[in-house]
């Protein structure tokens, strides 16, 4: 079930994300950030191009990563050392895995945080972050979707 979450957590890090954001400065990423997933949102700005199976797929896909991630509680939390926290909490069997990350922000003000492959967890997330309406959003190939953000916990 983890690896079937994180699998899915990836892929979906890997969706494209573009809009009216702000460049990020140090200070703004700085604590600790909870990812969400709402792929219904993703899948209504996309229902219209589907035929019946492709819908079906869809909504079955759709369903299995919902569950997965009902399931798991993922947050990065982002240090002054440019090191960021991944814990992933497996909420049926109450174990956190937690791995240590590099961030850092590139010439174009997006925060970037490196990929990771290991025994434990497989991060790997092709695009940057930018901010949108107090949230991080995945940048990548200049589309957004609004699916997969980051929320800055207080």
């Amino acid at each position: 079930m983890k690896k079937i979450a994180l699998l899915c957590m990836v892929a979906l890090l890997s969706s494209s994300f573009l809009n009216a954001q702000s460049k990020v400065k140090d200070r703004d990423v700085l604590g600790e950030w909870k990812l969400h997933v709402d792929l219904q949102k993703e899948i209504q700005d996309k229902d219209s191009n589907l035929n019946f199976l492709e819908k079906a797929l869809v909504g079955a896909v759709s369903g299995i990563v919902t569950t997965a991630m009902n399931h798991v509680d993922i947050r990065f939390n982002f240090k002054r050392n440019n090191e960021v926290l991944l814990k992933i909490h497996n909420k049926d069997e109450d174990t956190t895995e937690t791995e240590t990350l590099k961030w850092f922000i590139n010439n174009q003000g997006q925060l970037e945080i490196e990929d990771i492959d290991n025994d434990h967890v497989n991060v790997q997330h092709d695009g940057s972050w930018m901010l949108l309406d107090k949230q991080l959003v995945a940048v990548e190939d200049g589309k957004v979707k609004q699916a997969v953000y980051l929320e800055k916990m207080k």
